[in-house]
């Protein structure tokens, strides 16, 4: 381990979610690369430090459906003068559900040169924080229905278990929330 250590870069994501007055959700999400040693180029001034290399902007709204229903996106500081170029692509999300295959679709609609790699990142970032955000709303609802989430009819509600290592199937943690769902062998 290093005794005296310089700093070279620091790289910032941020995703705040905000509840709507029509009940969706709105994900507001930010990249920043701040340089802490500058960056030369050939055929354009320096980064120079305490300056961003990159900074960008997303917003999504998602409905209660998890259906993206608005897009902006906003390149605020790059290297280059192309690089904002792909921001009204992503207004292409609208309609998509998060959910099995929103990755892939992602990539299909925004990969490569169609749109930007930090804002595509951002992209991901902002639907695991709708995710999180939305999750009690779901969970409340679901309750609302019948306690028993063998009876939920939003099945993906609980599409983490055995997804995740605290909330495997055979897990101390699943016993304790949902003993429902447990494997029999741990119920015993």
């Amino acid at each position: 381990m290093f005794k005296d250590k310089e700093l070279v870069h620091t790289r910032q994501i941020t995703c705040r979610a905000f509840r709507l007055e029509n009940g969706f959700l709105q994900i507001e999400a930010t990249v920043t690369d701040e340089k802490g040693q500058e960056v030369p180029f050939r055929s354009r001034p320096p980064v120079r430090v305490g300056e961003f290399m990159h900074h960008m902007s997303l917003s999504l709204t998602i409905d209660n459906d998890y259906v993206v229903q608005d897009v902006k996106a906003d390149t605020l500081a790059a290297p280059w003068a192309l690089c904002g170029g792909t921001d009204a692509a992503y207004r292409r999300l609208i309609g998509l559900r998060i959910g099995a295959g929103f990755s892939q679709k992602v990539k299909e609609l925004l990969g490569g040169t169609q749109g930007c790699t930090h804002v595509t990142e951002l992209v991901m970032q902002a639907a695991n924080t709708y995710m999180q955000a939305s999750w009690p709303d779901r969970i409340a609802r679901q309750m609302l229905i019948d306690p028993d989430p063998r009876r939920w009819p939003e099945k993906n509600t609980l599409a983490f278990v055995d997804k995740c290592h605290a909330w495997r199937q055979d897990g101390d943690t699943l016993l304790r929330e949902y003993p429902e769902l447990a494997s029999p062998k741990k119920q015993a």
